[in-house]
Parts: C-alpha cells; sequence; structure tokens
C-alpha cells in the first residue's frame, strides 16, 4: 500500500505540471517590443532605403525647377600660347593684295547665360511630376515605417509564442518521461500491462519530436525577428506577454473603409499622375523652344601691325543680349521614342493603381474573416482548456479511487496539453489576423 500511496501523490503532483509556463526572460538585456521597433527602424535596409528614395525625389525637385524656369549660367575661358593664324587679303586698287592676319583673342573670360521664356510647357508638366514623385515617396516613407513596425510586431509575437510552445513541450516530455518511469514500476509490480508502456512510450516519441520541432521554431522565429530588425542575430530574451485581442471591438472599427487613402495605394496614386506629367513633358517636342541668350566677354587682342610693340595687357569687353529659337524638326524619332516610352510608362503606372486597387479590399475580407474565425477558435479553445483540466482532476480523482487506469489519466494531461497549446496557436492567429488588417486599411487599430 505505500508504493500505491506514493504512486498517488505522484500523479497528482503531475496532473498539473503541464500549464502553460510564461516565464520570465527578462534578465539584464531583455528585449522589449519597444526597443525592437525603434532599432528595426534605426537598422532596417527597407527603411533606409524608402529615407533614400525620399531624398532622391526631393533633389528631383530642385532639379526640374532648376531645369525649368531658372536661368542656366557657364563661364569660360581661354589662353593660346602658340598661334599661326590665318591672314586676310586686302585690295587697295593695287594688284598686290595686302595682307592682315586675322585677329583673334589670345586671353579671353566668357560669362554666358541662357534661360528658357517657352518649351511647349515642358517646364511645368516637370516640376508637377518632380513634386507628386516626391509626394509619393514621403508617404511612402511613413508607409514603410509603419509595414516595418507592424511586421516586427507580429515576428515579435510569433517569437514569444514559440517560446511558450517550447516551454509547454519541454513540461510535455517531461511529464510523459515521469510516467514512463511509473508504468515501468506498475509493469514489474503486476499492476500495469505491456500496452500500458507501448502507448506510453508511442506517446512520449511523438512528444519529442514536437519538442524538437519546437525547438527549431524558436530559433527560426528569433532569426526572423532580427531579420526585419536589419539584424545578422539577436540572442536577446524577449519581455512581456502575449496580448488578448477583442475581436468584437475590433470588428466594429472596420467601417467606412476608403481603400484609396491607404498609404501604399495613394502613393500609387500619386505615382501614375507623376507618369502623366512625365508623358506630357516628353510630348512637348513637338513645340519650338524660345530662348533668352546673353554673353559678357573680356578679352585681350595682340597688335599685329606693330609686331614686338603689341601689349597684350589691353583687355577690351563686349557683350550681347538676345533672343534664339530652336525646333528639333528631325532628330532619328528619339524624342517620339522618349514620349512614347514615357507614355507607356503612365499606362503602367496606370495599371498598377487598377491592381492595387482590387487587391486591398479581397486582402481586408480575407484578413476580417480570419480575424472573426481565429477569435470563435480562441473562444472554443479557451472552453477546451478548462474542460480537459476538468477532465485531469476527475480522472485523477478517479484513479485514486481505482476506477481508471494510468492511461485515463495520461489521456487526459495529453488532452490538456493539446488544448492550451491550441489556446497558444490561436491567440497567434488572431495576432497575425489584426496585424495584416492593419496593414490592409493603413492604420492601427484600437484593442484597449
Amino acid at each position: 500500500m505505500g508504493k500505491r500511496n506514493n504512486l498517488i501523490l505522484m500523479l497528482g503532483i503531475l496532473c498539473g505540471s503541464i500549464t502553460p509556463v510564461f516565464a520570465d526572460t527578462s534578465v539584464q538585456t531583455s528585449l522589449t517590443l519597444d526597443d525592437a521597433q525603434n532599432q528595426a527602424l534605426q537598422q532596417s535596409p527597407d527603411y533606409q532605403k524608402a529615407h533614400a528614395l525620399e531624398s532622391e525625389m526631393s533633389w528631383h525637385q530642385v532639379q526640374s525647377l532648376g531645369e525649368g524656369f531658372l536661368p542656366q549660367v557657364s563661364i569660360s575661358g581661354q589662353h593660346f600660347f602658340a598661334e599661326n593664324y590665318s591672314y586676310l587679303n586686302v585690295e587697295f586698287g593695287s594688284p598686290t593684295p595686302i595682307q592682315f592676319p586675322e585677329i583673334y583673342p589670345q586671353t579671353s573670360l566668357n560669362l554666358d547665360a541662357k534661360m528658357d521664356i517657352f518649351d511647349g510647357f515642358k517646364n511645368l508638366h516637370q516640376v508637377d511630376a518632380s513634386d507628386r514623385s516626391h509626394q509619393a515617396a514621403q508617404i511612402l516613407l511613413d508607409w514603410s515605417s509603419f509595414q516595418i513596425q507592424e511586421q516586427v510586431r507580429l515576428k515579435y509575437f510569433q517569437a514569444l509564442a514559440a517560446k511558450i510552445l517550447l516551454d509547454m513541450a519541454n513540461e510535455n516530455v517531461k511529464t510523459l518521461e515521469d510516467h514512463l518511469r511509473i508504468v515501468q514500476d506498475r509493469l514489474q509490480n503486476g499492476e500495469a500491462t505491456k500496452y500500458d508502456l507501448l502507448r506510453v512510450d508511442v506517446q512520449l516519441s511523438t512528444a519529442k519530436s514536437n519538442q524538437i520541432e519546437a525547438s527549431d521554431n524558436v530559433v527560426l522565429t528569433r532569426e526572423s525577428l532580427a531579420q526585419v530588425m536589419g539584424l545578422k542575430q539577436d540572442d536577446r530574451p524577449l519581455s512581456g506577454d502575449l496580448p488578448v485581442i477583442n475581436t468584437d471591438k475590433i470588428v466594429s472599427q472596420l467601417t467606412a473603409v476608403d481603400f484609396n487613402e491607404r498609404p501604399d495605394v495613394k502613393a500609387r496614386i500619386m505615382q501614375a499622375e507623376s507618369a502623366e506629367d512625365e508623358s506630357a513633358a516628353e510630348g512637348s517636342f513637338w513645340v519650338p523652344k524660345v530662348s533668352l541668350i546673353g554673353e559678357y566677354q573680356f578679352y585681350n587682342v595682340p597688335d599685329y601691325l606693330t609686331t614686338g610693340l603689341s601689349n597684350n595687357d589691353d583687355f577690351r569687353t563686349d557683350y550681347f543680349f538676345g533672343a534664339a529659337a530652336t525646333w528639333d524638326i528631325f532628330d532619328g524619332g528619339i524624342s517620339l521614342a522618349k514620349a512614347k516610352e514615357a507614355e507607356a510608362k503612365s499606362n503602367q503606372a496606370q495599371d498598377d493603381v487598377k491592381a492595387a486597387q482590387i487587391q486591398a479590399p479581397y486582402d481586408f475580407d480575407l484578413w476580417k474573416r480570419k480575424l472573426i474565425s481565429s477569435g470563435a477558435v480562441y473562444q472554443a479553445k479557451l472552453t477546451d482548456v478548462d474542460e480537459a483540466a476538468e477532465s485531469v482532476r476527475l480522472a485523477t480523482l478517479g484513479f485514486q479511487a481505482g476506477a481508471n487506469t494510468t492511461t485515463d489519466v495520461l489521456d487526459a494531461e495529453l488532452d490538456k496539453f493539446t488544448a492550451s497549446a491550441g489556446l497558444v496557436q490561436a491567440q497567434v492567429g488572431m495576432l497575425e489576423a489584426v496585424i495584416n488588417l492593419e496593414l490592409a486599411i493603413g492604420k492601427r487599430l484600437n484593442n484597449d
């Protein structure tokens, strides 16, 4: 009877041993969700790329303004160290003409200015295009920040859940190993059968396989989190608990969604408008260009008539101011090709907008349905966990009374483990649905 009492006491202790464990891993340098998000914004290549794109479009605005509305001023100079000029023949009525050297500046400094006053409105279209491109880049920068923070949230919660499931898998293996020792002792005492031993052994083998899978999942989810953060590796322990989603409150906020206001869709619309302006700008080659031109020249001319007595330091100045017009009649089809290329790019941008407008409602409906279904699964798992705990209690009492066997207690505990793991997985499913739903509408949802 002593062995039987010890066995009952051991089973009573084991019956509650597989409750989900939320271990406190916040030792020294733990990684919080806020820390992970902030570090991702500092390190993520995707976010840095969005920053670089915004900077590029900002400078492109300056380029468009300078090319279309500001004068272009240049300075140039030259000096000849050796000359061999041609001669000008001048006849003064004599049979033999008199030759005069052609006059060329030996040293000159030129200041040239040019300003387009009409180019078929190409300058206006280019400025509008660059403005819209910059606005789109600013929107995409904010969108990139939002996406990265949402991705970090999802990866963080997945890594946190993986650690919880690993702890549960470890506890399950420990419980089955204890059951195996108990059944082995009972088999020696004639209180259990070979069937009981084989049953526990098979379940333990399955549990160890699940343990290996859970261990791998912990490593992979942490690597995935580090990748989103822009790090090659990060081994800091995670802190915090998995939040519970209030499905009804989330769904109540999903009214009157305007998908054209979603940042990425809005940015694509602006990019399409920019491409349309670029197409109009390239099509302006049919119109002649009118410009104001001017030049100021500072130069010296050698005195060839008094060779040896010339003063090359005697500098003079000239200038002119006027207007010029150019009209490319034929350039080998280059301008036409550029115009058609810009038109094709504009059509591509319009198609991108249509594709985004079609995809956005689908993503919204998909993750809304997944949220509702995962919320229902979560509520069902809550009930399963309570019922499994009650089943363990009744099986233990039945075993103590001699009405149940160790196999009955083992099955009840495994059901409780399965229900607890399913509860965590359903919780992660809800979080994944909410985060992707936020990405589908382009804003955070209040769960408080």
